[in-house]
């Protein structure tokens, strides 16, 4: 079997809710029978968003530190739980020789196979991810939809972003009410299905918050590296 490694820290938070995800995929009798899981969480590493908006520091030099110190450690294959990051992924993997499994690519994997009837997806993830264009390139069969640029300030980045949002802590009724009310107006707008498109979504939002499905790529990609992990 082969090493896991989390490219981390970007919340920590959104990289310890992955690691207990990948846990749920591993099934196993006792200890010892789990896949071995190395995790780097740095949270030191600058916040994307802010790059790709140009108001901040590049973050591909740290990420590429935590890519090295990985592969010291013994990891083979990686996952990053940060969905802004992947921006960044294909420099990393023209730089380190670990083997980098997309969140995004098992995503679009995953709705051919089993959402076959989704034509349509709204997006709840960072100002950052919306700029890179991350899910128009990756899943172009789709119709992505964004929510407007106020609601995309005053809901979705306050509510992860926020002074009562996600990455201070809070994962209450504040954070779920903003992220509600952006996914209702999706939905309203022809949404077939709500895609928890940043990794703190998720630990405020869940599928009986909203009437259609509710997307999270860090399951999809969980999936994959443990089962990838487990053919050795």
């Amino acid at each position: 079997m082969k090493t896991i490694g989390i490219l981390g820290g970007m919340g920590p938070e959104a990289t310890l809710e992955f690691f207990k995800t990948l846990l749920s995929y591993d099934k196993a009798e006792r200890d010892q029978d789990h896949l071995h899981i190395i995790i780097e969480n740095n949270p030191a590493i600058p916040d994307r968003t802010a790059f790709i908006l140009g108001k901040g520091e590049n973050p591909l030099p740290a990420m590429l530190a935590s890519a090295e110190r990985l592969r010291i450690a013994g990891a083979e294959l990686v996952g990053i739980p940060c969905m802004t990051a992947h921006h960044f992924l294909p420099e990393i993997r023209k730089n380190s020789p670990l083997r980098f499994v997309s969140a995004l690519e098992t995503m679009d994997r995953t709705l051919r196979d089993t959402y076959t009837e989704v034509r349509s997806l709204g997006i709840l993830a960072t100002a950052g991810t919306k700029a890179a264009r991350l899910y128009e390139s990756a899943l172009p069969r789709y119709a992505i939809l964004w929510p407007e640029e106020e609601e995309q300030k005053k809901l979705v980045m306050e509510a992860i972003y926020g002074r009562n949002g996600i990455k201070a802590g809070n994962r209450g009724e504040i954070p779920k009410a903003l992220l509600k009310q952006a996914a209702e107006l999706l939905i309203e707008r022809g949404a077939q299905a709500i895609v928890a498109g940043c990794t703190e979504v998720p630990l405020a939002l869940s599928q009986r918050d909203i009437s259609v499905p509710l997307l999270d790529p860090m399951h999809m990609l969980a999936t994959v590296l443990v089962g990838q992990a487990r053919q050795g």
